[in-house]
Order: structure tokens, then sequence, then C-alpha cells
């Protein structure tokens, strides 16, 4: 709902303000005063390029899902700049905002109604559709989805496979090891224990060896000495070789003690697989710790290609949701079906109580498969009785705001609907229906009408005048809201000329109209 306009500088509008009502709101005034200046100025809001001064601004308060929402655009050093609530905004945000309260319909202005997504939201509004037409549309999205599912898994089968494959040589390759990354350093360990043992058998053998050497030579020394103790007095060293014989004996027999025992079988074994692991290492450039991190990524890879959806069980779902669409498809069809003799009727009632009394017009359903059902709603109209074609190729700027109200009566789109000279080419009793049938429609529908009819400012809740004044030599619009006896005389001026008979005329019009 719109409940304030404010004009800081629109053209020669300066510093004006309206505050508008819920029901029928109703701008009148002289022809050139500016009337249709509102309505541009929500267009320039909405974001309509134009050739405007530095300066122009216009501001707009909603109603929007019962909270206040201010916007606003102006212009400033040859840019607009745009605002919601005071923060700086996107022409889009505030676009979007205002069209989704406010629709404006004017005399050149076919906007909405001639496209096909707007005249099918107001049929399905009508036939109460809306909601089965979104489970058609959550269920053309599901089959949409499987549909790339299975697009998409016949296109990586082939990939998905040569990656299996290499997936589950590698894994294999590194599993060939047998090792975890602590058996691995269980290995270098023992090895490192048997390289030590290696070294001190070594050296033993050498010790030992070596002893035996020179037990042999200490011996044939004691064999010499033994022989010369009849000749010279060197018994004294003969203990002393015997001595020092006995403890190369001794060394021997502690050197075999200590000597370290080990398989040969295991020392090849672990040499295997050490030499394995550091294959492995060469080939990856990683340490077997980081190989044996990237084969448990490996393994979920594996795991999850092996997990992914059947495709089988993918066609299966898709033939069922197709059975699930269809049936939706035939509900949706069967629902809009029952309403349309009914929205016919009442939309070519509304256009003769407006003066198009050939009018014919009819809903017209071509089979065409989309999320919004399994045929596109139409429009088909005619001004004279002739066959109805699209709105867009046979109806005039005025034929339009006419047909858009009577839509509207039947399926009110938006919560502010503005019209600007719907009354064009109107007069007489119709322009008193067409007054009536403004005033029902403001019930549910918050209305601002553009008017040059006495009839349909008769049926205003706001009445709102527009004036030009000069000051100076400049000229400024403008606006204000009239109350009860300006309401009559502004009526009267309507008519023709404001006179008592004119004055009375008014009154009695506002009584026809509004009952009061």
């Amino acid at each position: 709902m719109l409940l304030r306009l404010k004009l800081e500088d629109f053209f020669l509008i300066k510093g004006q303000e309206l505050e508008f009502c819920r029901g029928l709101n109703v701008i009148t005034g002289e022809t050139g005063t500016g009337k249709s200046l509102t309505a541009s100025s929500i267009l320039f809001l909405m974001g309509q390029e134009g050739e405007y001064p530095e300066g122009t601004s216009v501001e707009v308060e909603l109603l929007f899902q019962g909270e206040q929402t201010v916007l606003r655009r102006e212009v400033q050093k040859g840019r607009s700049r745009y605002y919601i609530n005071g923060r700086g905004s996107t022409k889009k945000a505030v676009e979007e905002l205002l069209s989704s309260c406010v629709l404006l319909q004017g005399q050149n202005d076919r906007t909405k109604i001639v496209r096909a997504d707007f005249q099918r939201e107001v049929y399905d509004r009508f036939a109460q559709a809306l909601e089965i037409r979104k489970q058609v549309e959550l269920a053309y999205q599901e089959r949409s989805e499987l549909l790339q599912k299975i697009t998409a898994l016949r296109e990586r089968a082939r990939e998905r496979e040569i990656r299996k494959r290499l997936l589950q040589e590698e894994i294999a390759e590194v599993e060939r090891v047998g090792l975890s990354p602590q058996e691995h350093q269980r290995l270098k360990e023992r090895l490192a224990e048997i390289s030590l043992a290696e070294k001190i058998n070594h050296l033993l053998g050498e010790l030992t060896a070596s002893a035996e050497a020179a037990q042999e030579h200490l011996s044939r020394a004691l064999k010499a000495l033994r022989e010369l103790s009849s000749y010279t007095d060197l018994k004294g060293y003969e203990e002393r070789l015997e001595l020092a014989l006995d403890t190369l004996t001794e060394l021997k027999r502690e050197a075999r003690g200590n000597a370290v025992s080990y398989s040969p079988e295991e020392v090849n074994q672990l040499n295997e697989k050490l030499y394995r692991v550091q294959s492995l290492e060469r080939k990856y450039r990683m340490t077997y710790p980081q190989i044996w991190e990237r084969l448990q990524k490996l393994k979920e890879e594996l795991a999850h290609l092996e997990q992914e959806e059947d495709l089988q069980e993918l066609q299966k779902r898709l033939e069922e949701k197709e059975k699930e669409l269809y049936m939706l498809y035939q509900a949706l069809r069967e629902r809009r079906l029952r309403a349309k003799e009914d929205f016919e009727k009442r939309v070519e009632g509304y256009l003769r109580s407006m003066g198009l009394e050939r009018a014919t017009f009819r809903v017209a359903f071509e089979e065409r498969e989309s999320r919004y059902g399994g045929e596109q709603v139409g429009f088909l109209f005619s001004s004279y009785g002739g066959e109805g074609k699209e709105i867009s190729q046979v109806a005039s700027g005025g034929e339009v705001s006419r047909l858009s109200l009577a839509l509207f009566m039947l399926s009110p789109p938006a919560q502010t609907y503005v019209l600007d000279e719907v009354d064009t080419g109107i007069s007489g009793m119709t322009s008193l229906m067409l007054a009536k049938l403004l005033k029902e429609l403001s019930a549910s529908t918050q209305l601002i009408v553009i008017t040059h009819s006495p009839a349909i400012a008769s049926a205003a809740d706001c009445h709102f005048t527009t004036r030009k004044e000069h000051t100076a030599g400049t000229a400024r619009i403008k606006l204000a809201e009239l109350r009860r006896e300006e309401r009559l005389t502004e009526i009267a001026r309507l008519m023709g000329k404001v006179s008592d008979k004119t004055l009375e005329s008014a009154r009695e019009l506002v009584k026809e109209v509004c009952g009061v």
C-alpha cells in the first residue's frame, strides 16, 4: 500500500507531498496542471530512464509486509542514487520492492497486462490454482534436476570408471607394502638395531681373530723362551707369557659371548619392505606418512565413486516423477478449465459496463509443457466482436486500461493500482458504471486514479487536485487534498461550470456513487 508520495523536486513540482488513504484516491485538475506527473514520478522511482534535471528527487513511503518502508531516488551530479529507509541501495532493489506493491497502468502504457506471465498469474489467482501450480513447479524442478543428474551421470560414467581403476591401482600399490606408518617406523628402528649388531659382531670378529693371532705368536715365544732357559736366566718371563696367553683365551671367550645374534631371513625381509617403501617415496616424492595420508584420501574418493547414485535407480525415480508431474498437469488443467467460462463472462460483463458493448474476451490454452503447467495461458481480446487476438496486437491504450480494470476486479494483482485517464472515451451512464466499479475494487485494492470524470471523482475516498501557479515568471504545480465542499466544487467544475445547479448535481452524484 502506498502511504505517502513526496515530490521534492520533480519538474514543475517542488516540495509537494500527498498522503493517500486505503481506498479510492482520485487526482483531478485542469489540463496541463501536471496530474500525470504523479504517475510519472512513480515510474521515475522505478528506474525509468529519461532527461531528469539536476536535483530531481522523489520519495515514497509504503506499507510492505506490515512494515513502513521509505524508497527514494534522486539525481546528483548527473547520476541517480537510490535509497531504502535512508540507506544507499540499487535501482534493481528499489524497483523490485516498489513493483511488488504498486502496479501502474496508463493510457499509453501497456505494461504488464500484455505479458504472458502476468496473464497466467491473474487467471490462476482467479481460478484458485496457485497452490496446485506451486506443486507443479516443484515437481517440474525435481524432474529437471533428475534429468540433469542422469545426463551428467552418463557423461561421467566412462571417466568415473577410468578414475576408479587408477585409484584401485594406486591403493593396491601402497597396500602391497603392508605397512602402516607406525610399522614402517618400527621397521626402520629394527634395521638400525641390526646394523649396530652387525658392526658389533664385525668388531668382535676382528678382536677374536687378532687375539688368536697373538696367541699363536705368544705360544711360539713361550716355546723359544723355555728352550732358552737352559742357557740364560729368563725364567721370570715364562710366567708372564703364560699369563698373557690365559688373558687372550679369556678375551676370546668373552668376545664370542658378546656376539649379537639375528636372522639373515629377517634382514632380507626387512630390507625388501624398506626397498618398496623407498620406491614409493621416490615415485611420489613424499615421505611414507604423507603417502599413507594420501592413501586414505584415495580410499574415500573411491568409496564416493562406488556409492554414486545408480543410473537405473535414477531412471526409476525419473519415471515416478514424470507420472506425478503428469497427474499434477491434469489437475491444474482441470482447475483452469473449470474457471474459464465464468472468468470470460465476468470480464465481458465488466467491459460492457465500461462502454465496450461489443467486446469479446477469451482465455486460450496452448499445449506447451513448462514449469507452470501443461499449457500456456493467454488472453484473446476484440473490442468490436470479431475474432479475438492477443491483447498487444489489438487493444488501444484506453481499451488496455479498461480491460486491466476488468481483470483486476476479478483478480487484484497488487496492493496498489495507479490508473492514468482510465475514463478516456467514456461518458454518461458508462462513466457512472465505471465509477461504481472502481469503488467496488477499492474495497480490496488501493486505487490512485488520475481522471477528468466527475463520476469517478465523486467516488473518491481521498480527492486531490493540481493547479499551476506563476510566481515571478516561474511556473509551479501545487497539489492539495480537497475537503467536502472543495470536492463538490471540483466535481462541479468537471461537469463544465461551477454553479448552484452543478453543485447540486455534484451532491447527487456523490450520493449515487457512494450511497451517502
